[in-house]
């Protein structure tokens, strides 16, 4: 008598299986961060590589079906926030960025030790959504701390305009409290 072998669809809940499932969304983050200005800390050829490799790395794991559709749809969220921090400076930009890869770190996290289909639903579309809104809180915070600062025509830190002094609102702060005024 043969057995019909179990297909999985995603990886395990082990640490390991987790800490892999993460390796797309970090790359992508890291990718994102090459945008901007002043100069940003990622370099473009590590972006790019960091790109290429989260899609292979996806696709791999589409393919050996260690990966939920669902979970591949998460992924795309680091690229709503290349557009919600556009035209921040580098020096705010690249910290959020970071923070809302750990919000979306914790709802992988969550949903690879979760039984509940409808849970782990919900898990990643409550952090995606928690992501978003403090990435939109973020730039509001950014552009209405700019707009005290003066800064009314120009980028700070664009080339031609006056760069940010080092007496702005730290970005910990912007990122975290409640009101943007």
């Amino acid at each position: 008598m043969v057995t019909i072998k179990e297909t999985r669809w995603a990886i395990p809940s082990s640490w390991s299986g987790t800490l892999v499932s993460l390796l797309p969304l970090w790359l992508l983050s890291v990718a994102i961060t090459a945008e901007g200005f002043p100069s940003p800390p990622v370099p473009i050829a590590l972006a790019i590589t960091s790109f290429v490799l989260a899609i292979a790395s996806s696709m791999v794991m589409l393919w050996k079906r260690w990966m939920t559709v669902e979970l591949a749809l998460y992924y795309l969220v680091p690229f709503i926030l290349l557009f919600t921090f556009d035209e921040i400076s580098t020096s705010y930009k690249t910290p959020f960025i970071i923070l809302c890869a750990l919000i979306l770190t914790a709802g992988i996290v969550r949903y690879q030790h979760s039984r509940s289909a409808l849970w782990r639903w919900l898990i990643l579309l409550s952090a995606a959504v928690a992501t978003v809104v403090m990435a939109r809180h973020a730039t509001v915070s950014f552009w209405h701390m700019v707009g005290d600062l003066g800064f009314v025509e120009c980028f700070p830190d664009y080339q031609g305009c006056a760069p940010l002094t080092g007496k702005e609102i730290p970005w910990w702060i912007l990122f975290f409290r409640l009101w943007p005024w």
